[in-house]
């Protein structure tokens, strides 16, 4: 009998364990994401604003998500070359994007080498193995230089959403 009254007391601590919690925080928030009324604000407010507001910073993200998209197919379309060996080997590099959400992270192909063919005569294996690496490394580099460089543009629009943001939850 004391282990079915205990057992009985353990399931009801955890069904409330999981059971919904009746908080006020809950309405407080859907005032603030719909535009309720601001503190000091009076009746007078627009009782759309803040709802408003957030459709704007969405269709603004939205165009961004647009100019971020055509930049990675600007650069995808790219040939960016590393070089090593004084110049002798080239690595032809791609970008490619980020393919969401089957691979969150972009990449670099390496879709061509040249080499020298009076330097691959005179290399030994070694030598011709840390050049290919090495120009390998420097084609990434050089692709992630220009997508950076690329991304500059999108950063000062993200930052002017995040600014709406910040001005927005501080009021």
């Amino acid at each position: 009998m004391k282990i079915s009254i205990l057992s009985a007391g353990l399931l009801m601590t955890c069904a409330n364990a999981f059971a919904p919690s009746s908080t006020s925080g809950m309405a407080s928030t859907s005032l603030n994401l719909f535009g309720g009324k601001k503190e000091g604000g009076g009746a007078g407010g627009n009782p759309m604003g803040g709802m408003m507001d957030q459709l704007a910073m969405f269709k603004k993200a939205q165009e961004i998500a647009k100019k971020k998209q055509e930049l990675d197919n600007e650069i995808a379309e790219m040939d960016i070359i590393g070089t090593a060996a004084d110049g002798k080997i080239k690595v032809t590099v791609q970008y490619v994007p980020a393919q969401l959400p089957v691979n969150p992270s972009p990449g670099y192909d390496a879709t061509n080498i040249d080499i020298d063919e009076d330097y691959l005569n005179e290399v030994s294996s070694e030598d011709l193995s840390a050049a290919l690496v090495e120009a390998i490394r420097s084609g990434e580099t050089k692709a992630n230089e220009v997508v950076a460089e690329k991304y500059k543009s999108l950063e000062a629009e993200m930052s002017g959403i995040l600014g709406g943001l910040q001005q927005s939850n501080g009021q």
